[in-house]
This record gives structure tokens, C-alpha cells and sequence, in this order.
């Protein structure tokens, strides 16, 4: 049986099949914060020396890099229980900072694996347009630090980094809404980094990996984003990890058991409704579909939220919708962050647990399966649905932009987007992630010596690997390349090689030659990255590419160089 087919069997069906409170019923019995509505000082009175860069402009623009830099150094002088280190340094020379919170006090990974305390990641601002998670991480620390969340330092370790993306974020330009003047999508290297999980070329995400992924072990990562003008009635979405290759136990109790419990207390702490980060076929009235696949939300791994699934470890992604003002959105991320948090606090050992067998589970796996070729894993994957659902939205989007009188400003003059959505029933909720496509897992690869490009990728991904000291001789499969074609995929230029695998019985390989044992916690995400018909794995963004020309895949056909051992014949 495959490592994650049992991921088909995880996610309870009537999950999805609970309707929403009728909205007419809703509306007597308790408010519902719709459209641009927030509740009368949501956030608190705080002196102006502890209010946000929004909070201070009345939600007209967000804080620069040096502003949050000041707002974190303002926490750190009037709290006991903080710790900052950088992240990286930008190609523009700016420091990332990440905000350490604990008590007592915890100032190294070492410190917090002593602690036993479960250690939660929140990040913010990969996207610089999508501000308002960076906003509402400074007021959850101001909350935790300075306020009345202190008990959320009780169970739980929590690193912080709001401004992940800091020369984005100075990357200064107008756009119609609000706040009007906003920072750019892409990192001063010029990269997408939310599309850097596997191939890691931008300074930003090496950092996160070097100095927090891989030391610090968070067992949830956390990121969040906003989405354009959407038309569900949903004050912010959320998703996990979707990728079928993954180990089924950790994202299965983030999608069947989290995130129905924050739904319910969102809802009843912060009268906001959530739900899964989906879009509808807006060429139908009512719609029939309610689709991951619809959200640019692909079953492929190069998300940070999906790539970090493969490590067996939690992860979410949440997005608010672009049409409210920023302070809504901002409000919004503020409700999801405090109930996870208050979550976390309560089911963090839980958590643990879930990840560490998941560890054990796929150590124990690969070396009792795994020699004998039969063990296989997915290497491509779709949505299918769960049943149909009840889904909140609006039948269409009214809104239009005008100048404001006497300036050259638009101003979004919304329409149909307040109130109360329509309830849609009989929608179908495509977001059961499922595999389409096997390969066999094998009891490891071994790589040449001149490869060492992909040595470097895995190591920064905290995989082992270990350098033969003698020749070796091993029995196992290797692929035989018949051509490499260039496909265009997710926007991207994307290598796609097609041919077969052929197995050899005993093949030396020189010392000095690479060899992963796949009997590691990461084996999926080995798995994943090395597989070369894996559409967005190593080959498919490229990094074999120049290698396979020297070799003359143009004009013949090629052996794949990394080759898959079953047995190490002595």
C-alpha cells in the first residue's frame, strides 16, 4: 500500500455535509459582522506609542519595514518575554527580523526543544499587497505581550516573523483601494517567493529554512495572504497542505479536526463567518462548484504551505477577500490568528504527537517496505469532491470605482458586497486532495559526485546525505529519459521529462558518489523532490536541465542521473 493512500480515507465526509445556520435565523439571533462591518474598537485603547502605522492613519496605509522594525523594538523594551533574531539579509541590505515569544524567556531552538513546549510559526507579508496579515501579527503580539493574551505563552512557543518579504514591502506604488500605497508582490531578486518551496533560489525563503524551519522544528507553519475581488461571502478562507504525497495524519487533523473547531469559535468570538480558501464558477448563477483548484490552489508542492506538509508537520494558509476596506481584512486576520493561537495553546502537545508519529510511521515504512519494490507513493494529483455543501456568496459584484470629487483618487463605492450572502445549496466542494499517478518508493537514490547542485538543495531542505567513502555496488531501477520538453505550468517555464524506468541488478558506484537513504522523517518530501516525473520537483524546475543538454538529451536518449537502490549489495 502506498505511504499516503490511506490520505483518501482521512477526511470524514460529513465534515462537509453540515449546512450553514440559515442566514435569516442567524441574523435574529446574534450579529454577523458582513461586508466592510467590525465591531466598535475591536482592537482596544492603546496609548499611541503602542498603536500600529494603521491604527495611527485611520487604516489608510501600512507600516514600512524601518516601522515595523520600531513597533518590534517597542515590545521588546516593555516585555520580559521576547527574543529577536534575524532571519536573512535582503538583497537590499534589510534584516528580517523573527519575534521569539515565550515565558519564561527563550532565546534558541535548543532552549525550546528543553521547554517541551510546541513551537508555532506565524509569517506575514510573503506578498507585500497583501498587508493586512503583517498588520494583524502586530496586534496579536501587542495582545500576547502587553495585553490580555498573556496565557497564550503558557503551552506554546510562538515565533513571529510579520514582514517576510522586507524589500517588497518598501517596494513603494499606488493602487486604487485601500491603503492606497502598498508594496510590491515580488522580492527585490524579482521572486514570487509563495513559488520557491522546492527549488529555493531566493535569499528570503533559504532564509527561513536555515534559521527557523530547520532549527526551530515549528510543528504549525502559518502564512498569511489576501486574495483579488471575490464574490463568496466568507470573511477569510483557509487551506492546508494539499499534496497527495504527504503523510495523510498530519494534514487529515488540520483539515478534519482544526479547522472545524476554529470555524465554530471564530464564529462565536468575532461574528465572522470562514470556511475553505476556494473560488466558484462565476459563470453560473447559483454556483455549482466551490474548487481549490479555482483559488490557484494546485495539489503541487512549491507553496511554502504545502511543501512544509511533506515534512510531516501542520501548516495553513489563510486569505482574505480583496473587496472589504483594510481595516475589515485586518480584523479578519486578527480573529483567525488569536483562535488558532488560543487553539495551539490548548492542543499543541496533541499536535506534537501527530507529527512525531507521522515521523516514526514513515521511518518504519520505508525500512520494512521499501527493498522490496512494492511500496509506492503519488507523484500527481486533483481535487475531487467531498459532497455537496451549502455555500455562502453573492450573486454578483455591483461595485464600481469612481473619483473621489475634486481629486484624481478612485474610490471603490461598494454595491452588492454588504450584508448578508445568499445560501447556495447543492455546491460541490472540490477539495478532497487525491493521487492520479504512482511511482515506486525505493530504499534510496544515489546521485554522482558531480551533481553536488543537488546535494546543496537537499541539505538546505535538512535532508541527510552521505558521501560514499569506498565504491559500492547496489541493485535497483534507473530512468532511462526518451526526451525534455518545456511546458508552460502555474505561469512558469516548467521541464517535463517522459520515458521509463529499467531496473539493473548490480551497478558499482565510485567513491565519493552521494547516497540518501530514504529511512528519514522527510522521505515524502526526498521523494518528491528527486522523482522526475514529478511535475514541480527538482526536474521539473530545471535544475537538471543543463546537465541532461551536456549529456545530449537533444539528440539522444539519456539516463536520469540520480538512480533508485533497493538493496546495498555488500
Amino acid at each position: 500500500m502506498s505511504i499516503v493512500k490511506i490520505a483518501q480515507k482521512t477526511f470524514p465526509i460529513f465534515v462537509f455535509l453540515l449546512i450553514p445556520l440559515i442566514l435569516s435565523g442567524l441574523a435574529d439571533s446574534e450579529k454577523i459582522y458582513w461586508g466592510s462591518e467590525v465591531p466598535l474598537e475591536w482592537n482596544g485603547r492603546w496609548p499611541v506609542s503602542f498603536q500600529t502605522v494603521p491604527e495611527k492613519t485611520g487604516y489608510e496605509r501600512t507600516s514600512s519595514s524601518l516601522e515595523v522594525l520600531e513597533y518590534i523594538n517597542t515590545l521588546r523594551w516593555n516585555s520580559e518575554c521576547v527574543h529577536v533574531f534575524p532571519m536573512y539579509v535582503s538583497e537590499l541590505r534589510k534584516s528580517c527580523p523573527v519575534v521569539v515569544m515565550a515565558n519564561p524567556r527563550i532565546t534558541s531552538p535548543e532552549g525550546a526543544k528543553k521547554s517541551g513546549k510546541p513551537i508555532i510559526y506565524l509569517q506575514g507579508n510573503i506578498h507585500p499587497p497583501e498587508a493586512e496579515g503583517k498588520e494583524a501579527l502586530l496586534l496579536v503580539m501587542r495582545d500576547i505581550l502587553l495585553g490580555n493574551k498573556k496565557h497564550l505563552l503558557d503551552n506554546q512557543i510562538i515565533l513571529c516573523c510579520p514582514n517576510f518579504n522586507v524589500d517588497g514591502n518598501d517596494t513603494w506604488t499606488l493602487k486604487d483601494g485601500s491603503p492606497e500605497i502598498i508594496g510590491s508582490r515580488r522580492s527585490a531578486g524579482d521572486y514570487d517567493l509563495n513559488r520557491d518551496a522546492i527549488k529555493l533560489e531566493s535569499i528570503n525563503v533559504n532564509g527561513l529554512y536555515r534559521s527557523v524551519l530547520n532549527r526551530w522544528d515549528p510543528v504549525l507553519f502559518f502564512d498569511a495572504h489576501a486574495m483579488g475581488r471575490v464574490r463568496h461571502g466568507y470573511a477569510i478562507v483557509y487551506a492546508t497542505s494539499c499534496v497527495p504525497a504527504a503523510h495523510p495524519g498530519p494534514r487529515g487533523y488540520v483539515f478534519d479536526t482544526l479547522f472545524p473547531s476554529l470555524r465554530e469559535s471564530i464564529r462565536e468570538n468575532f461574528k465572522i463567518e470562514t470556511f475553505t480558501h476556494c473560488l466558484f464558477d462565476h459563470e453560473n448563477w447559483p454556483p455549482t462548484e466551490w474548487s481549490h483548484e479555482r483559488a490557484y490552489w494546485t495539489t503541487e508542492g512549491k507553496f511554502l504551505t504545502s511543501a512544509y506538509g511533506m515534512r510531516n508537520r501542520m501548516s495553513i494558509l489563510v486569505e482574505t477577500p480583496g473587496d472589504p476596506p483594510f481595516e475589515k481584512r485586518i480584523y479578519s486576520q486578527y480573529a483567525f490568528i488569536t483562535e488558532l493561537l488560543e487553539y495551539t495553546n490548548s492542543h499543541g502537545k496533541e499536535m506534537m504527537r501527530i507529527c512525531r508519529d507521522a515521523d516514526k510511521e514513515t521511518v518504519e515504512q520505508i525500512m520494512s517496505e521499501a527493498a522490496s519494490g512494492k511500496l509506492k507513493n503519488f507523484i500527481e494529483g486533483k481535487y475531487e469532491s467531498w459532497g455537496k455543501i451549502t455555500l455562502l456568496a453573492y450573486p454578483e459584484d455591483r461595485s464600481r470605482y469612481a473619483y473621489i470629487p475634486g481629486t484624481s483618487v478612485l474610490k471603490k463605492e461598494p454595491a452588492a458586497l454588504e450584508g448578508p450572502p445568499e445560501a447556495c445549496a447543492g455546491v460541490e466542494h472540490l477539495t478532497k486532495p487525491v493521487g492520479t499517478k504512482e511511482s515506486i518508493v525505493p530504499r534510496g537514490y544515489v546521485i554522482p559526485a558531480e551533481l553536488g547542485h543537488i546535494i546543496e538543495k537537499l541539505e538546505r531542505h535538512n535532508i541527510r546525505v552521505t558521501v560514499l567513502k569506498k565504491p559500492m555496488k547496489f541493485s535497483g531501477t534507473e530512468y532511462i529519459i526518451d526526451s525534455l520538453e518545456s511546458v508552460n505550468r502555474g505561469g512558469y517555464r516548467m521541464t517535463r521529462l517522459k520515458g521509463k524506468f529499467v531496473p539493473f541488478e548490480a551497478r558499482e558506484f565510485d567513491k565519493g558518489a552521494y547516497k540518501v537513504d530514504m529511512a528519514q522523517p522527510l522521505a515524502s518530501l526526498i521523494f518528491y523532490c528527486l522523482e522526475p516525473e514529478v511535475g514541480d520537483g527538482f526536474v521539473g524546475w530545471g535544475l537538471f536541465d543543463e546537465y541532461l543538454r551536456s549529456q545530449g538529451i537533444e539528440n539522444s536518449r539519456v539516463i536520469y542521473p540520480i538512480r533508485k537502490y533497493f538493496r546495498v549489495l555488500e
